[in-house]
């Protein structure tokens, strides 16, 4: 079946069913036009959505990663910052850049910590030379990339050789009766949620389709094979709605598959 291709990616037209399935360049516009839009009640709707579980899921994946002061990082689709800011403060010393396709986004980061260095950019074009930094990661994103495989082949390819990528990211849970609530959650009850916060519930809905649709952890671990990669770690959060794979880079040439 071939994937839609659409004239006006941003037309309110676009259902949130199709946005899941768009790619390449329709799905950028579409992603960043979204965020775009929601970017000032992005960091509040969204602890409403999760109950507040997504801070947690930041501590639980991102405080054991034995990152050293001089270390230099990538944060890859880093939106309003939480995670970035989350780093810095915990790994004092550590030279972080946060990138994101969304420059609404990234005026809320730097609204909320002036000093954060960030830049625009495409994670399937990061404009960055080879080998540039000893840690990449990207958190809650990898479902809204324009391709995913050009995506990790990018992300692997600005790590130096031995470098580590880390991927956290919400799962569909695999257990039946975790599966149903969840399902439950996203479908019916979210939209009831952020309702009364703003008019256009599109992207909500785009939120819980993408993560329905989206890839598994063992998904996560094939693609980063594939890619030349070798998975490390994976671990699991909240009977499986939350997730992170960590890998390495193992060799010099990163090869993107089709």
């Amino acid at each position: 079946m071939n994937e839609p291709e659409l004239s006006n990616p941003n037309s309110s037209t676009v259902s949130p069913e199709l946005a899941t399935k768009l790619h390449g360049d329709d799905k950028a516009i579409y992603i960043r036009t979204l965020f775009d839009n929601i970017s000032t009640r992005y960091d509040f709707i969204r602890t409403l959505i999760f109950l507040g579980h997504t801070s947690l899921w930041y501590r639980q994946a991102l405080s054991d990663l034995d990152l050293k002061a001089g270390d230099k990082i990538l944060d890859v689709g880093c939106g309003t910052g939480e995670s970035t800011r989350y780093l810095i403060n915990r790994y004092p010393g550590i030279n972080i850049e946060g990138m994101d396709l969304s420059s609404g986004m990234l005026n809320e980061a730097r609204r909320l910590s002036p000093a954060l260095t960030c830049f625009e950019g495409d994670v399937c074009a990061i404009p960055c030379p080879n080998s540039t930094y000893d840690f990449v990661l990207t958190t809650f994103t990898f479902r809204n990339f324009p391709e995913r495989n050009l995506a990790l082949a990018e992300m692997l390819r600005v790590l130096r050789p031995g470098g580590r990528l880390l991927i956290l990211d919400h799962f569909y849970p695999q257990k039946p009766l975790w599966r149903s609530i969840y399902t439950f959650w996203m479908r019916r009850i979210v939209p009831q949620i952020v309702k009364p916060f703003i008019e256009d519930l599109s992207p909500y809905r785009y939120l819980a389709e993408s993560i329905i649709n989206g890839l598994s952890v063992t998904d996560f671990k094939l693609l980063l094979e594939h890619c030349g990669a070798c998975v490390l770690q994976t671990n699991t959060y909240t009977g499986g709605a939350a997730g992170r794979v960590i890998a390495v880079r193992q060799q010099e040439n990163i090869e993107l598959i089709d």
